[in-house]
């Protein structure tokens, strides 16, 4: 085998092991995915919270007269502060913790 037949081929083997690894990568959710995730922000509205902390009635869970890290994980801004919110432990931060804890963190 020639040197220019070694250097093609191992080009060609080259673009090859390209190929396989852009193939290998992962792919977008189908398009089936991305409509049932939308389908689900859209009959939710609690579901698509804003990063900044919230009036209390509009967080998810506030019917119950408290949220727990779970209601908060839509909100951003509620579920990093949570821990700091939740003043007594119990794993719910109520609407008098929520408010302090908003003029706390302003």
């Amino acid at each position: 085998m020639t040197f220019a037949q070694t250097a093609s081929l191992s080009l060609s083997l080259m673009a090859a092991m390209g190929l396989v690894a852009t193939s290998v990568a992962q792919t977008p959710p189908t398009s089936d995915q991305a409509r049932e995730e939308m389908s689900q922000q859209k009959t939710d509205p609690l579901a698509t919270q804003s990063s900044a902390g919230e009036d209390w009635t509009m967080l998810k869970g506030h019917e119950k007269g408290y949220v727990t890290k779970q209601d908060a994980l839509p909100n951003s801004w509620l579920a990093l502060n949570f821990m700091a919110c939740d003043e007594d432990r119990n794993d719910q931060v109520s609407e008098a913790e929520y408010t302090k804890c908003q003029k706390a963190h302003q």
